[in-house]
Formats: structure tokens, sequence, C-alpha cells
């Protein structure tokens, strides 16, 4: 791998393995604005994936993923809390690009059925590391990101 065109820096740390296989021809990002874009939404697509996924369903990684929080024994605010525990946990444990991991739930604006919760974090960016804040709504039994 050649190291004279910043791509083993920043564009390596960008985008995740898959994504460069399956566009193999994508221009690399030049813009330190469009890199950041561009990691955070590499970001956002991977905690969708990693979020909807159970422990169980991995042979590579038994843990990851996130436990079903359909317990009705389980309180409102313990429920909240230990699912935003549970974020926090997996996105530390199987998101290398993000450090320093806050989760905190927000108002689910009269629909009890949506948990809403905001991510915060520093995204790595080559040497450089910047804040980052993500949506994310659990409605449906599905995790979202949200623009």
């Amino acid at each position: 791998m050649a190291t004279d065109s910043g791509l083993l820096g920043n564009e390596l740390l960008g985008s995740r393995l898959f994504e460069r296989l399956a566009a193999p021809d994508q221009p690399v990002q030049r813009k330190e604005g469009d890199e950041l874009i561009g990691v955070v939404e590499s970001v956002k697509r991977h905690l969708v994936e990693l979020l909807n996924s159970h422990p169980g369903n991995s042979a590579c990684a038994p843990e990851l993923g996130l436990l079903d929080f359909n317990d009705a024994t389980i309180g409102v605010l313990d429920l909240e809390r230990n699912v935003q525990q549970a974020i926090c946990q997996c996105i530390e444990r199987y998101e290398p690009r993000v450090k320093r991991v806050e989760v905190e739930s927000l108002p689910n604006h009269g629909d009890p059925l949506q948990l809403r919760f905001q991510v915060h974090a520093t995204v790595a960016l080559g040497r450089e590391n910047t804040q980052a804040t993500i949506d994310l709504l659990l409605n449906n039994k599905r995790y979202q990101c949200l623009n």
C-alpha cells in the first residue's frame, strides 16, 4: 500500500472494508468537511446494522448486538437506563472509529412506543478527532439514525 496519497491515514479510517469493496471506483475525498461527513455517515450506517443485531447471530462475535428489551416487568425509567447503557457498551466495543461515547435519552414527543436517544462521541479522523452527535430512534423494535 502506498502512503504518499493519504489513503492510509484518514481514508481507511473513514469507511469500512465492505463499503470500500462495494465502491472501488469511488473517488478519494479530499476536503476536510467532506471527509468528516463521509465518516459520520459510515458510522451511522454501521450503528444501524450493529444496534439491530442480536447476540448469538454472529458466529465470529457471539456477543455482537443488543438484547431484546421487551420485558414487561422492567419499569420505563429502568428500561431507558438499561437501553442507554447497552447502546453505549455496544458502540464502544464494536465501533472502533469512535471513543468516549455518551448516550442520553430524549423525550419521545408523546409516542410511548418510541424511544429516542442521542449519542455523543469522539470520531477518529486519522490523526485528528472531532465530536459528533447522532440521534437514534427505536421504533417498532428497530433502531434508525435520524438526520
